[in-house]
């Protein structure tokens, strides 16, 4: 029987800012909420050849309760983990040497973000999270990208980040249930795999195994949206996984919220 490990509903992607966009001048209720973008990018080229550049755009609602306040926080919070991570991005481009520039200087090392809005209602607020990274790495001259969508959850009433748990519709051991079936179905478990999810907030156990597929997800149309969050040296086995299992693979379940 396979092992089926239930944690913490948590999806991670996040990144850094520059422009802003236009002004949003009214404020946000505990109902939904007025959002701002602040775009942020980063491009550069050096004597190698190879360029590297970063974007990241910083969602920031408008108002002043503490709910708006935490969750402003929480954001910045994440983008500037993000943007510190970028640096790893540069550095790699920065430092091949002539023969591994050679391979790559036709491309470009990126960090780059997309957050969007896709639930903003009924006291709570959604983020779609697009996240793209790729530092050089290459198997037979070909990139090992690391691609993952994922998601942000708030309520806007006290500004907490929600589990998978807190909005998906039904008990915690029936939202197990269909988390399992779902991913099952969709990725195709065997037996003698092994698939972790994060359903409750905390971190999810280390594994050896290589299908150590996380999930990610936010809630959009009454729906919430599970996708696998893949990590960047495993790539090539999840996508010759029969049937192959990419980053935009994803399942649905029922949300509590239309």
């Amino acid at each position: 029987m396979k092992k089926l490990i239930v944690a913490s509903a948590l999806a991670l992607t996040t990144l850094a800012g520059l422009a802003t966009s236009p002004k949003v001048q009214a404020r946000s209720t505990t109902k939904s909420a007025k959002v701002s973008f602040k775009q942020y990018k980063i491009n550069k080229k050096y004597k190698n050849g190879v360029k590297a550049k970063f974007s990241y755009n910083l969602p920031q609602l408008k108002g002043k309760s503490a709910a708006i306040k935490k969750i402003n926080k929480d954001l910045k919070k994440i983008y500037s983990s993000e943007k510190k991570d970028s640096k790893t991005v540069f550095y790699c481009a920065k430092q091949y040497d002539s023969k591994q520039a050679g391979a790559i200087k036709k491309d470009t090392c990126y960090d780059l973000t997309k957050t969007s809005v896709s639930y903003n209602k009924n006291g709570i607020i959604s983020f779609k999270v697009d996240h793209n990274w790729w530092a050089g790495a290459q198997d037979k001259n070909k990139k090992i990208p690391y691609h993952v969508i994922g998601g942000l959850t708030y309520s806007l009433k006290n500004g907490k980040r929600l589990s998978i748990a807190d909005i998906a519709k039904g008990s915690k051991s029936s939202v197990r249930k269909q988390l399992i079936a779902g991913a099952t179905k969709k990725f195709k478990i065997k037996k003698s795999e092994t698939i972790y999810f994060d359903m409750l907030g905390g971190k999810v156990p280390g594994t050896n195994t290589f299908y150590d597929v996380r999930l990610n997800y936010y809630l959009k149309g009454g729906k919430v949206y599970l996708y696998p969050n893949i990590i960047e040296p495993l790539n090539y086995e999840f996508t010759h996984h029969n049937p192959p299992i990419y980053y935009n693979s994803h399942f649905t379940i029922p949300s509590r919220y239309k």
